[in-house]
């Protein structure tokens, strides 16, 4: 009878723990997206705020998700080239790779911040310095509320999302977020074919006018390869987005040589700073 009643609480306790974490839910099976999260977040590095931290520019920053996880990351804050700061045209977010964190990528994010905008990086939940489990669910979620908290204090609102940090960007996008101007590169086209739900795919959030949105492809990408991303940037193109599959172009910060990172950044440079004109 003893056990009996202890097995009786421990399911509830489990019952109202599952409600309380709605958002942690797995959605792509329930051993393999805690597995893929476990093994993509292993091969990161172990969190180092003196990697980050290396200019007065930069600061810590963090976000409280609506069910209570702070999100952990940077703040490069906008100036121009003799680091003087400036108030800001607007913002960019980044949603990383699915082996990043945020200390390791802010300080490479100088040319945006030096053109005028703050540039916003967060740790995913359960990644570096970050709270909560490792769900993709709970992650796009996270980047819906961060948006709309960002798009309260600035005029300019830019996305910018790296392979598994594009598919959350395009989540976000699917679901209404405002923004101005999405760069989306070297991202999966979709999970679906991984045991996730269609409605995350990102091909299936593409908005029916995407002309303010950017997909980039690199032909030498050994991470996710043309079978995986072309089919996102080709629809992309029929509904008006800008494309580029790079030939020189590899992962994101994984080109073979600085002429081609150079050329990327650039590029993606050149899309923000032109979206006044584009969009105003």
């Amino acid at each position: 009878m003893k056990l009996q009643v202890i097995l009786f609480f421990s399911l509830i306790y489990v019952v109202s723990t599952a409600e309380a974490d709605d958002r942690e839910k797995t959605v792509c099976g329930s051993i393999q997206e805690p597995f893929l999260f476990w093994l993509w977040s292993s091969a990161a590095p172990n969190p180092d705020k003196n990697r980050a931290l290396v200019s007065p520019l930069i600061e810590q920053t963090q976000f409280t998700t609506s069910d209570n996880k702070i999100l952990r990351g940077y703040k490069y804050k906008s100036h121009y080239r003799e680091e003087k700061i400036v108030p800001p045209k607007g913002y960019v977010l980044m949603a990383l790779g699915n082996a990043m964190i945020a200390d390791q990528i802010i300080t490479s994010l100088k040319y945006l911040a030096s053109n005028g905008y703050d540039v916003y990086i967060f740790d995913y939940r359960g990644y570096g310095n970050s709270e909560g489990k490792r769900r993709i669910n709970a992650i796009i979620e996270d980047y819906k509320e961060i948006i709309t908290f960002l798009n309260s204090k600035y005029d300019k609102r830019f996305l910018y999302g790296v392979s598994l940090g594009g598919a959350v960007i395009m989540n976000a996008i699917g679901s209404g977020a405002e923004y101005d101007s999405a760069i989306i590169d070297s991202s999966p086209s979709r999970f679906s074919d991984y045991g996730c739900p269609e409605t995350i795919d990102p091909v299936n959030n593409l908005p029916h006018d995407a002309s303010k949105i950017f997909i980039i492809t690199g032909k030498k990408d050994q991470v996710l390869g043309s079978d995986m991303t072309s089919p996102l940037r080709i629809e992309a193109q029929q509904r008006g987005a800008r494309v580029l599959d790079g030939d020189d172009f590899s992962h994101p910060y994984m080109d073979r040589d600085l002429i081609a990172h150079k050329a990327r950044t650039k590029l993606i440079l050149d899309f923000f700073t032109q979206a006044p004109d584009r969009f105003e």
